[in-house]
């Protein structure tokens, strides 16, 4: 069974929800009463974020992406945060840089800080909460049906392929590190047509579509040849002797929708069906022969 630490944890907060599961579930807390959705993330230096190779500014700008990436999964557009920052007292210039990085994105996309709270720390914690308006029909990742369609708005694999290669020293400028540095979650495709259900890719592709199905009922089935492939992706793959399939898979951080739809998304690729619901939440096929989700690694949000 494809699982992690976080989602245990989220099982175990469970009880604390509301009977009729309002809040928790989703990638924004729904709450009706204000008219809002409200999501939070929060990153840690050495899990979430490393300055060795990683420019201050790209680590403000991905928590705000983060954010509103969870907003616009459920159909919306953020408006306001809140932000909370421990900044190691000695390391003046990054907390700087990180602070940009938050600043450019909010005034890139009009998104209010309207307060939070900064205190020490041994070394960098960030989060913010952000609230966008309750639009009339939040997506939900509830909504998927057998029969529906599987569409993705991007091509997955670029931010790992970012990070492999920062990691690595190859420092070169190009879509794969603007992708893992400066992902840009309001500048994809937009939605077209009617989705039956939506979650962003944060975690991996394997991870998502088996939050979706487990959240709908249902089973999904995944073609892996016909996921779209950035030239840089099967680049990476190649000069890292990676398998490909391996990187578009397990990819995270890439902030862009997964939908389910029963009719046609113009513009967006299709990668598989939604089923009635069976033993595995996910099935795989490559060209296809059958590949085991458990054998992938799923990001985890206390390390590896």
């Amino acid at each position: 069974m494809l699982d992690n630490r976080e989602w245990a944890i989220i099982r175990e907060l469970m009880p604390l929800d509301d009977p009729s599961h309002t809040f928790i579930g989703d990638d924004c807390a729904v709450w009706r009463d204000q008219k809002l959705l409200v999501t939070t993330d929060h990153m840690a230096e050495g899990v979430h974020f490393d300055l060795s190779f990683m420019p201050p500014d790209a680590v403000g700008w991905r928590l705000m992406a983060a954010n509103a990436s969870d907003i616009i999964a459920m159909g919306s557009r953020p408006t306001h945060f809140t932000l909370n920052l421990a900044l190691p007292a000695d390391r003046q210039e990054a907390a700087r840089g990180i602070i940009a990085g938050i600043v450019r994105f909010a005034k890139a996309h009009g998104i209010v800080c309207i307060g939070g709270d900064t205190t020490g720390g041994e070394a960098f914690f960030i989060g913010a909460t952000m609230f966008g308006p309750l639009p009339e029909r939040p997506l939900l990742r509830s909504g998927a049906r057998p029969g529906d369609r599987i569409f993705l708005a991007g091509e997955p694999g670029l931010s790992k392929a970012g990070l492999l290669r920062l990691q690595r020293g190859m420092n070169d400028d190009n879509a794969a590190t603007r992708r893992f540095l400066y992902p840009d979650p309001l500048g994809q495709i937009p939605l077209l047509g009617a989705p039956s259900a939506a979650i962003d890719l944060s975690d991996s592709l394997v991870s998502e579509l088996t939050l979706l199905a487990n959240a709908s009922g249902v089973s999904m089935e995944l073609a892996t040849e016909r996921i779209p492939v950035h030239p840089l992706v099967a680049q990476t793959a190649r000069e890292l002797n990676l398998p490909l399939t391996d990187l578009l898979l397990t990819s995270g951080e890439e902030f862009f929708l997964i939908v389910t739809a029963p009719g046609a998304m113009p513009g967006w690729h299709e990668i598989g069906l939604v089923t009635e619901r069976r033993t595995d939440a996910l099935t795989i096929r490559d060209n296809g022969v059958p590949l085991n989700p458990a054998r992938l690694p799923v990001w985890d949000h206390f390390g590896r």
